[in-house]
């Protein structure tokens, strides 16, 4: 109750942006309180009597990955996202548009489709919002294809945690000297500042799409074919996943059609075959979506070392589902299995050349843990970033790596 008094203890500062709910738990950490500011000006002063106060807040959309990032030393509340939604502005000529934080990204990607364009951000279904998207640096199968977050980011709108209203990079590709900034921001948790709107590059359209699927295979050829796949220059997603004997390949395609042809072709004689659904709807995408609550980390690694991975993550019994051109191998498993998942990870880290990093948990798994296991100077790095802007940690309190 002591954090509901000192938020009441700041109405006069806050007024009806202010509301109080039923509590919702954020890693063990129960919210009874959100903020909604109506523009950044009242998102600035938020943040400033919040800091102020010695407060923490969280940052939040559509909340579809509040469980992503370690857990919260404090928070006393949300900050709803809900007052900067909607398309500002799509150029159909340059491809690129502007879009407010809490925009769910099915209306961005409606909007860019009406205007001929492509959306280069996937959420693999979540049902997130822009700035959710950025925040996580959203992790998605598409990626192969499209790049990631920070790739399609030309600029954006923040509200650093002392209220200052700043803005980085603009409209057009060459809009930035020196550091990008928005580079920063995106994957930063919303532990660095508040983005609350961002200019985007749109893709064309491509002119034809195909999902090929393959039957189960033994580890070391679903690596061999998953990376000759991925080296196809129309393939914009391959996963590689987990059957009852083996894993099973799944691929789009999108491009030209004679190009989308011609790779189709080199993976046809490969044994996979043209399957009817799209990427959406197939067995892949939904394990790779995951589901609330299950244990979820992700291990980095040089593509030609994904057979080394998957091989040290197999005597673990988690479900596993790889992505071969990404270099990325997720394993899913339970909260009994938390210490064991962990240090296979480690390892299959240090075997694949990469790294390691846990997704998604339930609390108890992440208790004592830090789930980016940064190196120490990835954490002093992320220290010395929070100290510069948000010394008095009001944004995701100790949610990024190194607990900061």
């Amino acid at each position: 109750m002591g954090e509901r008094r000192e938020l009441e203890a700041l109405r006069s500062a806050l007024g009806d942006t202010l509301r109080f709910h039923d509590p919702v738990s954020v890693d063990g950490v129960a919210i009874e309180a959100t903020i909604t500011p109506r523009d950044s000006r009242s998102l600035g002063a938020a943040l400033v009597a919040l800091g102020e106060a010695r407060c923490a807040v969280i940052p939040r959309g559509a909340g579809t990955q509040l469980g992503f990032g370690n857990v919260p030393r404090r928070a006393d509340c949300f900050l709803s996202m809900d007052s900067f939604v909607g398309v500002d502005a799509i150029d159909a000529s340059d491809g690129v548009c502007h879009a407010g934080a809490g925009t769910p990204l099915s209306d961005l990607r409606d909007a860019a489709e009406r205007a001929g364009w492509e959306l280069p951000i996937d959420d693999a279904g979540r049902g997130g919002t822009l700035g959710g998207a950025l925040a996580t640096a959203s992790l998605a199968p598409r990626a192969l294809g499209w790049g990631r977050p920070r790739d399609v980011v030309l600029g954006c709108e923040v509200v650093l945690a002392d209220g200052t209203e700043t803005r980085c990079g603009g409209r057009v590709v060459k809009n930035v000297t020196g550091y990008d900034m928005a580079r920063l921001y995106t994957g930063s948790l919303g532990s660095l500042g508040v983005i609350t709107g961002a200019w985007l590059r749109l893709r064309p359209r491509p002119e034809a799409v195909r999902v090929l699927q393959g039957g189960e295979l033994t580890d070391a050829e679903a690596c061999r074919v998953g990376l000759l796949a991925s080296r196809r220059a129309t393939v914009r997603t391959c996963l590689l996943a987990d059957e009852a004997h083996g894993l099973r390949p799944t691929v789009e395609l999108a491009g030209d059609a004679a190009s989308v042809e011609r790779d189709a072709s080199v993976l046809l004689a490969e044994g996979l075959t043209v399957t009817n659904p799209m990427l959406r709807d197939t067995a892949a995408m939904r394990r790779f979506s995951g589901l609330p609550g299950t244990l979820r980390l992700v291990v980095s690694c040089l593509p030609m070392q994904m057979e080394a991975v998957v091989t040290a993550l197999r005597e673990t019994g988690a479900e596993l589902l790889a992505m071969p051109g990404l270099g990325l191998v997720c394993a899913r498993g339970t909260e009994s299995e938390a210490d064991v998942l962990f240090d296979a990870a480690a390892r299959a880290a240090q075997a694949g050349d990469g790294r390691h990093l846990c997704e998604a948990a339930p609390p108890e798994a992440k208790a004592g843990r830090d789930v980016f296991a940064p190196s120490t100077s990835e954490a002093a790095l992320a220290s010395a970033l929070k100290a510069r802007f948000d010394l008095n940690g009001v944004l995701n309190r100790g949610r990024v790596a190194g607990g900061n």
